[in-house]
């Protein structure tokens, strides 16, 4: 389709609009976003992440949302990412302009352009005077959202299109759930797909139960584990080929030298290598959904059983690999954070969603006092734009050789940046 239109107008750009997002509705539906990206210009996802509308949403289903746009980013490798989102269904308990900035918010600091239209339908507004306000602000601070977003020393995450096609609930469930135990740990990442495998410059890759291993992942695998970089396995990873035929020899554990004892515990060999037997991710996710909503009402987490799961893990990641992040965030898990260098600068978007429960209240409990900790360099000050705000600077303090500002109140979200 797409070389048809370009023969007739080079200029015209082929748009799609999908509704399916990573998951197995893929496959199903078969308009997979990962191979769709490579042959159009931009695609318009019809997608809610988590399930119903931004008025309906709860905590986790945000950052179910957050980590379907950031793959959507990684699959399109520059390319438009829009989001045909909606926000309001007549919800009675909630205002229609606050679901409007919550969803306006996601998709801003997930870098995917912005779309509300009133109810289920591709017209209108649910509150024009808000969509007024949201679109003049994005305008105003548009490059500081949409320009690329780099990375400075992440830790990957694989995503395995062949995995999610023939194992979709084992992959996905593993899949999110790292990438919860990142985003609500506050830690860099990059998603990594096979197109991007060879470009992939960090030191530290997650392999979230990548049960389909094929011959080229298998030869990046092996030059990457011999340059002296550290790879996470977790679960079936490597158990089956690309045809779905089950190994009779996986070739990760025959590369990473895992034998029989250490397949039944969690194995880490010289900083070289984490081996999960069981999927960290799959339990974090499970224990998320039984249990995350209930203390994000509250803002209450520290003696939460997810808290010391997401703690330990990273702790675990830290000590293996010898890991000092270049931006260390303290602040709860309730908040989604993405460290990111724009403009040759270090960038951190934020995203509030504690204490919004669907259809009750859109109002966020504000995150106070997140500490942003530069690690690897002398910082004076930071800026901090407020989501529909405007951006104020804030002195930092020396601690430990490490430059460190405080922000007092994060409403619904914000950016943080360095200049």
């Amino acid at each position: 389709m797409d070389q048809n239109i370009k023969m007739v107008n080079p200029a015209c750009k082929s748009i799609a609009e999908i509704y399916p997002g990573i998951e197995e509705a893929a496959v199903r539906v078969g308009a997979d976003v990962y191979e769709m990206y490579d042959v159009v210009d931009v695609i318009a996802h019809e997608y809610s992440g988590g399930g119903g509308n931004a008025a309906s949403k709860n905590p986790l289903d945000w950052f179910s949302r957050m980590v379907g746009m950031y793959s959507f980013r990684a699959f399109a490798m520059g390319k438009a990412s829009w989001m045909l989102s909606y926000s309001w269904g007549r919800e009675v308990n909630i205002k229609p302009g606050e679901a409007m900035k919550n969803l306006a918010l996601s998709n801003l600091m997930a870098g995917t352009n912005c779309w509300d239209a009133r109810g289920h339908v591709m017209s209108g507004s649910n509150d024009m005077e808000t969509r007024k306000e949201i679109f003049k602000w994005i305008a105003e601070h548009e490059k500081r959202f949409y320009l690329p977003r780099n990375a400075i020393d992440p830790i990957g995450v694989y995503f395995s299109p062949k995995s999610r096609n023939y194992f979709a609930r084992e992959f996905i469930t593993s899949y999110k759930g790292i990438m919860y135990l990142l985003l609500q740990g506050h830690m860099e990442f990059q998603i990594v797909t096979p197109r991007t495998l060879a470009q992939f410059k960090g030191n530290i890759l997650i392999l979230p139960d990548v049960k389909c291993i094929s011959q080229e992942e298998l030869n990046f695998l092996e030059s990457f584990i011999n340059n002296g970089k550290g790879l996470i396995v977790t679960g079936e990873t490597g158990e089956y080929d690309f045809s779905r035929q089950k190994q009779s020899l996986n070739p990760i554990h025959t590369l990473l030298k895992i034998d029989e004892l250490e397949q039944n515990k969690i194995a880490s060999i010289n900083g070289r290598y984490i081996y999960y037997a069981d999927c960290p991710g799959k339990y974090y996710f499970e224990e998320c959904k039984d249990n995350f909503n209930t203390h994000a009402w509250s803002g209450e987490y520290r003696d939460a059983k997810f808290n010391h799961m997401k703690d330990n893990f990273i702790a675990r990641l830290c000590e293996t690999f010898n890991y000092e992040p270049v931006v260390l965030i303290e602040a709860s898990p309730f908040v989604s954070t993405q460290i990111a260098k724009v403009n040759d600068t270090n960038h951190v978007f934020i995203a509030n969603f504690k204490g919004l429960k669907g259809k009750e209240t859109a109002q966020q409990i504000p995150e106070e006092n997140a500490k942003i900790i530069f690690t690897k360099q002398k910082v004076d000050r930071i800026y901090f734009l407020p989501f529909l705000g405007q951006v104020m600077s804030i002195e930092t303090q020396m601690q430990d050789n490490k430059s460190v500002a405080i922000i007092p109140k994060i409403e619904k979200g914000g950016v943080v940046w360095i200049e």
